[in-house]
């Protein structure tokens, strides 16, 4: 059986001045331990943390935590670039979610893994509670284990297990856990959302991220009176057991992470046909393609004339990441019947910017390919790209920018 331990013995653990170390992001953040080496820094010398945090929600600026310490990190959070470890000590990864649970499935990655769990089943195993996305690749490497058991953690059924000597130590915490305030859509969203309401069929299975876009497609599902659609993505957010309870998704429900707010959590457990998996297994381009009619509905920033896309960088600043909406994009583009939407309002700053651009600014990132962009949708309409040259890709993006940007653009393309 673990030992129980106190969060700074716990932290201890790793050995001053070596190691990489695994934090829990979303809900499984190890908050209590993170105390104890704000308390004591150098518990955590010459550390590497590493995680995927989630901008809203895990917003510590990690690499003011320990002695000398450095984060690699896939999303460049607020609190991340406000830089208290100083710039140096943040090394942004630009990988997908699958790329980046690979990197850390290799033996020797991560050394120590720190995350909350919920208690202890009655048969003593201990689940990933409601975020079971990254940690199952760095445990199944071998990587050492520390629980900070929460009892406001839900024990999720339909999910991965541990049994409780896999872990090293384990912590107890009663702090809340981190929540996501559910986004409110705005005119806009509601808009691009009934457009996309109409590239969907029944049998569809959809993939959704998180935001105000998302929230209205999820809003207006019932009222379109769509049914027998399932749901595979890598979060859920509160707008999915509703629609369960509807009949909108009777194909069940996949996801490894639940976020949003405590009343969420609590009728986590009970949503039904609700199965928790790990980025292994929800982002894996093979199993996305063996999904028949997936369709995969992801928002960004700005998008140039060519189709290729910008959803991390805005005004000259890393502000997210790649996340796993390519690894979808690419899954749904290659499952029978499947489509990828990437949806964004036509203009930014009230109305005085266009989101579609001639070309995107230089230094800015391309976040989705050309060649990976199927639909592009504005409140103005839909713009099918799926297999369209160049000249054409021009004439139907300019049709979806709002019009007082329209002549702009096709002049900027020239």
């Amino acid at each position: 059986m673990a030992q129980e331990y106190i969060a700074a013995r716990a932290a201890a653990l790793i050995g001053r001045g070596a190691g990489r170390i695994l934090l829990g992001g979303c809900t499984a953040d190890p908050g209590a331990v993170l105390a104890a080496v704000i308390a004591e820094p150098d518990l955590w010398r010459g550390c590497v943390l590493t995680g995927a945090f989630i901008p809203g929600v895990n917003e510590r600026d990690y690499a003011a935590i320990g002695q000398d310490t450095t984060v690699e990190t896939i999303f460049t959070t607020a609190g991340l670039r406000r830089g208290g470890g100083g710039a140096q000590s943040v090394r942004h990864l630009p990988l997908h979610y699958a790329d980046y649970a690979a990197r850390l499935a290799r033996p020797g990655v991560v050394d120590l893994v720190y995350m909350t769990v919920p208690p202890p089943a009655p048969d003593g195993s201990i689940g990933y509670g409601l975020t079971c996305d990254f940690a199952p690749a760095a445990v199944a490497a071998g990587a050492r284990l520390v629980g900070v058991i929460n009892p406001r953690m839900p024990d999720m059924p339909q999910a991965p297990r541990l049994p409780q000597d896999r872990f090293a130590a384990l912590v107890w915490d009663d702090a809340p856990l981190p929540e996501l305030p559910e986004a409110v859509p705005d005119a806009q969203s509601r808009a691009i959302a009934d457009h996309i309401i109409g590239l969907l069929r029944p049998g569809d299975t959809l993939q959704c991220g998180l935001g105000k876009l998302q929230s209205a497609v999820l809003a207006r599902l019932s009222e379109a009176g769509l049914r027998d659609l399932g749901y595979h993505a890598g979060m859920i957010a509160p707008g999915i057991p509703p629609l369960i309870r509807a009949g909108v998704f009777t194909r069940g429900v996949t996801t490894g992470v639940v976020l949003g707010s405590a009343d969420f959590y609590a009728q986590a457990p009970s949503i039904p046909d609700l199965r928790m998996l790990p980025v292994s297994q929800t982002h894996a381009i093979a199993r996305l393609a063996a999904i028949p009619a997936l369709v995969a509905i992801n928002s960004v920033i700005e998008v140039d004339l060519t189709g290729q896309a910008n959803a991390e960088y805005l005004e000259g600043q890393q502000i997210s990441g790649q996340g796993g909406m390519v690894d979808f994009m690419r899954g749904a583009r290659t499952s029978d019947g499947g489509r990828s939407i990437l949806a964004l309002p036509a203009t930014a700053a009230g109305g005085s910017k266009s989101r579609i651009v001639a070309a995107l600014s230089h230094g800015t990132p391309v976040s989705v390919a050309r060649a990976d962009v199927d639909m592009i949708v504005t409140e103005y309409g839909v713009a099918h790209l799926r297999e369209v040259s160049l000249t054409e890709r021009i004439a139907r993006l300019s049709a979806i920018a709002a019009p007082a940007f329209r002549d702009a653009l096709l002049r900027g393309a020239r």
